[in-house]
């Protein structure tokens, strides 16, 4: 810009007949403005370049803060899918097995009296869990279970929740099972709901079904934050983890325990379990 201005001066002083002495002044009073604007300008760009590298020092210490916390989450969620996909995977040789023992049975003419003795045991448990589940009752035993409990459909919140917890307190897991099943499926917003999915995962704790289990402890924990049962799934969940040998698990588990409930009952037997794991 100081090269145009000394361009325009020579200018002026070959031709002086072009220009004026006051436009002379114009231009040296318009260049010192510019100048000045000009530095105004750099000195707000130096500021901006100062504020920018603030603000991205403040996010990365809050991903430093947080970066080890949120690693280990992650890793936990990740077991949780990997131990989902361990249990279809069991599911589905299972199921396989069964398929082939069907296969020989069907191929076997000797064990046609056996299969249907089977079928006889199996139709017998069904009618019993259709009992307390509330199932129409049906057949030859429909007579005689006149004074069953009413059907499923028909029975309250209050009722099917009683007779399904009443199976798992004699022990009588499918039934239980069952029925704390069709309660979530039916009473969905129920205020029980948190306590109906903690018993079935406390049926496959007792079952020694520990995947299935910390899946559906998991369950409660994310979809009953302010239940009460959330400290007893922390508990469980990190009991389950120990049983299958996961101890990093187990005790990422136990401590959120204590680190959100200290003063809860379960938080000392969690702090029992770490003593001893550690």
């Amino acid at each position: 810009m100081r090269i145009e201005f000394i361009l325009v001066i020579c200018a002026l002083m070959i031709f002086p007949g072009c220009a004026l002495n006051q436009d002379v002044k114009y231009l040296e009073r318009r260049m010192s403005q510019l100048e000045i604007e000009n530095q105004s300008l750099q000195k707000k760009i130096q500021q901006l370049k100062v504020d920018i590298e603030s603000q991205e020092a403040i996010e990365n210490s809050i991903r430093d803060m947080y970066a080890g916390q949120g690693a280990e989450f992650f890793q936990f969620k990740e077991e949780i899918r990997r131990l989902n996909g361990r249990f279809d995977e069991t599911e589905h040789r299972a199921n396989l097995g069964i398929q082939a023992l069907t296969d020989s049975l069907k191929n076997s003419g000797n064990t046609i009296d056996h299969f249907s003795q089977t079928v006889l045991q199996n139709k017998n448990r069904i009618q019993r869990i259709e009992n307390y589940v509330g199932f129409e009752p049906g057949g030859d035993n429909a007579e005689k279970d006149k004074n069953a409990p009413v059907t499923k459909d028909k029975m309250s919140e209050d009722e099917l929740y009683k007779v399904s917890k009443q199976a798992y307190d004699r022990a009588d897991y499918e039934t239980a099972r069952q029925g704390f099943e069709k309660f979530l499926e039916i009473y969905p917003k129920s205020d029980k709901s948190d306590n109906a999915r903690f018993w079935i995962g406390e049926i496959y704790f007792n079952e020694g079904w520990y995947q299935k289990a910390i899946i559906e402890y998991q369950e409660v924990i994310e979809n009953y934050p302010k239940g009460n049962k959330i400290q007893s799934a922390y508990l469980k969940q990190g009991i389950a983890f120990h049983k299958l040998g996961e101890d990093a698990n187990a005790l990422l588990v136990l401590k959120e325990l204590i680190k959100k409930y200290p003063d809860a009952n379960e938080a000392k037997i969690a702090r029992q379990k770490v003593s001893q794991i550690e």
